[in-house]
């Protein structure tokens, strides 16, 4: 065997060591991006569903003051309009005023009604 043969074959057999080398550095340079990815991924994933669920939670909210709102709706807010003073110098004149209203309804509530305007 000659002296320039076997330097063919050491040369040989050090770059494909070498390639081997970085193929293998490669592999594990995306492995560790894949796993940085990853994390970024489940992240976004537990955002997603914070940010999901307050939206669920925000239109709920905005549906329900939209309805409450309503022009045509059967809630209003409270104005002079709204307002029934009620004379505080006699009970006897508030209890007849609940029994009244306790007669044209006569459901559960009027009973309840009743109960409380009998103390």
């Amino acid at each position: 065997m000659k002296v320039s043969d076997f330097l063919r074959i050491v040369v040989l057999v050090t770059v494909m060591s070498v390639l081997y080398i970085n193929l293998q550095v490669k592999i594990y340079s995306f492995a560790y991006r894949g796993k940085v990815k990853q994390q970024d991924i489940q992240q976004l994933a537990e955002i997603n569903g914070r940010v999901r669920n307050d939206i669920i939670r925000l239109r709920s909210s905005d549906h329900i003051g939209r309805e409450l709102l309503d022009k045509n709706g059967q809630y209003q807010f409270v104005s002079s309009k709204n307002i029934v003073e009620v004379a505080s110098d006699s009970t006897s004149s508030l209890a007849r005023m609940m029994e009244t209203g306790a007669q044209k309804t006569e459901g559960f509530f009027s009973k309840m009604a009743l109960a409380f305007a009998a103390r």
